[in-house]
């Protein structure tokens, strides 16, 4: 008898021994077993209740029992240490303490799924690490302490249910989809984890649940972070991402919060209500409606009346999709009647609402259920309703306005192209300005002719009419530079032929006026293809081939950042540089009336109202392009009275007409087009309009004031100049 009991006691040795290494070597201690979960009945009572019974007492559903998972190499600890009072040491939100790796008696974690306080029952989710609280010296010695992260495993749907990608829903399923499949599907960067099971996402209301499946994507989870490969690596942050297994095809699909859906190349559209819900009429007239939860497949979100399109011009399109759910407008909502012919509508490729009157950015599509009227079930987009959209504007007068400035403008080049006595510094300037005109009035009026139903079309004439618009402002800009460069330069002028100097400056010229155009044109069109931001994205061609935003509204940012503001600051040099350039026109001029007359004085005289001429016509230019960007401007600013911006825009839209009154119809001009026509048997001199046929002469660009008149001048000239000046012979006395 003896004999057993020593062998018992050794037994019971070695099994307290091997107990006593593994607390030791530092394991995890777990309140609750695997089939209980941690209730909190007090602030210093807890106690571990089986989860079937839990179901019966409280009527806890399977979602409430969220879970840990730990990995096999992890040693795991179940239950409270003995003898112990316990209170609660510290309750956190799982994103914000990790547990305490522990296997003492001194700890233990769990999650805590009920707090009962009386009759007052609260399901809650919080991760806590319950501390003994010795009142002896029974327990002295702790093993070492080692901290273990406890990450977060989001699963998309609720246990038992799945993601269906094809409607954006949560539904039922027999195939296996617990958290711990889920982990077998992802690539763990450490064998090593503990990971506490969360149910859903919720995205910001500014933001797109993005879809991304296996197929078409590589996933790694490092921690709580969930990295995704394809063109590049993408880091997606705790709490912005879940995963579960798809409903239609099996495999593993991951959905993350995003502001920008073109960084996973996804297709993104707007959902009026929660994923799972849809709208419910109230009655059998009327499309007002309340957001329901969907009980039937027949009311899930099918969007093939919008989808079937894109899918046919482009099989790839839809490969990802992403949804941002609820609409927010400033002042009402409606339907969009697609039966009606003026509320035809579609969805473009970049997830924009096609059509017109409504914000191609504000709107959502939804299922309405009238199967209560015998109407069955049907799919409509509800748009923000922009108010006093109706505007004095005729579109068909407006088109026939700028068809006669590019009939004019048109004029304007042949003319000058014709004359070569007009091809000089200043007149190659007008001709690129004519030229950057007429491709913007020639795009407008076909534009506004007949509605444009290609897209690409639309796209390209927008940017046509940007591109000419910016040329014809920075060609002004050039225009007015050269101006003042003619009449304030101070800095000296090397000796070389007037035609070799005109002919490099005119190479810079268009170097900076091409460039500039250029260069805007691309940083709008790469903002457009790939958006950082919605107040970058110009959605040139979308609705309109033009900027696609709504005046006065919080969408027309793009159109104020790269047209307005910009022409703006170009329009406020131009002025400056015009202002300067009167103020040396005046120095000269008085310069030039202290001289006598004869070949010195006519010389300089001559020269003088070339440059003046110049100056007027550049100042008469600038008014009119001037006049049409403050007029753009208040507009913008100040829609009232309708009337009046629409008759200053039929005003800015004949601009081809003042050009061609402004360089055309002179008479010097009419008096060359006769000789180039034969028509003329007087000798026109024409020395002055066309400077660079002159071998001898120097650059056009002067000085200030006697700067000006000096290299004008040669020194015989001045020697003659001096003896023929007022009160010459004083000065020699």
């Amino acid at each position: 008898m003896w004999k057993l009991s020593v062998l018992c006691f050794v037994i019971s040795s070695l099994i307290n021994l091997q107990s006593t290494v593994a607390e030791d070597q530092g394991g995890f201690r777990k309140c609750c077993a695997p089939s209980e979960s941690l209730v909190k009945i007090t602030d210093f009572s807890f106690e571990c209740i089986d989860r079937e019974s839990a179901k019966q007492t409280y009527n806890i559903t399977n979602n409430d029992f969220s879970q840990i998972i730990i990995s096999d190499n992890i040693s795991i600890n179940y239950g409270f240490p003995e003898n112990c009072t316990w209170q609660m040491a510290q309750t956190n939100e799982v994103e914000l303490t990790p547990m305490s790796d522990d296997a003492s008696y001194s700890k233990c974690n769990d999650k805590i799924i009920l707090e009962i306080n009386g009759s007052q029952i609260e399901t809650i989710s919080k991760i806590v690490t319950l501390t003994c609280n010795i009142q002896n010296n029974s327990l002295t010695l702790e093993p070492e302490v080692t901290q273990v992260n406890v990450d977060i495993l989001r699963k998309c749907c609720p246990s038992e249910e799945v993601y269906d990608s094809e409607y954006h829903v949560c539904r039922p399923t027999k195939e296996e989809s617990t958290a711990e499949w889920l982990l077998s599907q992802l690539t763990l960067n450490s064998d090593s984890y503990i990971y506490n099971v969360e149910t859903g996402l919720n995205c910001k209301s500014s933001e797109y649940s993005v879809e991304l499946s296996v197929k078409h994507f590589s996933m790694q989870l490092e921690g709580s972070v969930l990295k995704v490969f394809k063109d590049h690596d993408i880091k997606v942050a705790r709490g912005d991402w879940c995963v579960d297994r798809d409903y239609t095809g099996g495999n593993m699909i991951a959905r993350v919060c995003t502001q920008n859906c073109a960084q996973y190349g996804a297709y993104c559209f707007r959902k009026c209500c929660p994923l799972g819900e849809h709208y419910q009429p109230f009655g059998c007239n009327t499309s007002r409606s309340k957001c329901r939860k969907s009980s039937s497949a027949d009311v899930f979100l099918n969007m093939s009346i919008y989808f079937d399109p894109l899918e046919a011009r482009d099989a790839n399109l839809l490969d990802t999709q992403g949804i941002r759910t609820g609409l927010i407008c400033e002042f009402q909502k409606f339907v969009i009647n697609r039966t009606l012919p003026s509320e035809q509508h579609s969805l473009g490729t970049d997830g924009l609402l096609n059509g017109t009157p409504w914000d191609p950015h504000n709107y959502c599509v939804e299922m309405f259920d009238y199967r209560f009227c015998g109407a069955g079930v049907t799919v409509m987009t509800l748009a923000c309703f922009i108010p006093e959209v109706t505007v004095y504007k005729n579109y068909a007068l407006s088109a026939v306005s700028n068809t006669i400035s590019a009939v004019f403008l048109a004029l304007t080049l042949i003319v000058y192209l014709s004359l070569p006595e007009l091809r000089n510094l200043h007149g190659r300037t007008v001709i690129c300005h004519s030229v950057t005109m007429l491709l913007a009035y020639s795009c407008l009026a076909r534009v506004q002719f007949i509605d444009v139903k290609d897209d690409t079309l639309c796209i390209f004439l927008g940017y046509g009419i940007y591109f000419g618009f910016v040329g014809a402002f920075v060609w002004l800009n050039v225009m007015c530079f050269d101006i003042w460069w003619t009449f304030g330069n101070i800095r000296s002028v090397q000796p070389l032929r007037k035609a070799n100097v005109e002919r490099k400056r005119f190479i810079w010229y268009s170097i900076y006026a091409w460039g500039a155009t250029l260069l805007c044109t691309i940083v709008v069109y790469l903002f457009d293809k790939y958006p950082v931001s919605d107040l970058l994205k110009a959605n040139m061609g979308k609705g309109i081939c033009w900027f696609g935003t709504v005046q006065n509204s919080s969408t027309d940012w793009p159109h104020y950042i790269f047209f307005v503001i910009p022409m703006g600051i170009l329009t406020s040099i131009n002025l400056v540089l015009w202002g300067l350039t009167a103020r040396h026109c005046a120095r000269v001029k008085s310069e030039v009336h202290r001289m006598q007359a004869g070949s010195v004085g006519d010389r300089a005289k001559k020269r003088f109202r070339v440059d003046r001429a110049k100056y007027v016509l550049t100042g008469k230019l600038w008014i009119v392009m001037g006049a049409g960007w403050i007029s753009e401007l208040l507009s913008t600013m100040f829609s009232k009275p309708a009337w009046l911006w629409a008759t200053v825009d039929l005003v800015n839209e004949l601009q081809g007409l003042f050009i061609f009154l402004i360089f055309v119809c002179k008479p010097k001009v009419y008096h060359l087009i006769k000789k180039r026509l034969g028509c003329s048997r007087t000798p026109i001199d024409t020395s002055l309009e066309k400077q660079d046929v002159q071998k001898n002469g120097t650059s056009s660009s002067g000085r200030t004031s006697s700067t000006f008149l000096s290299r004008t001048i040669s020194n015989d000239e001045r020697t003659v100049l001096r003896a023929s000046l007022p009160n010459n012979d004083i000065k020699k006395a």
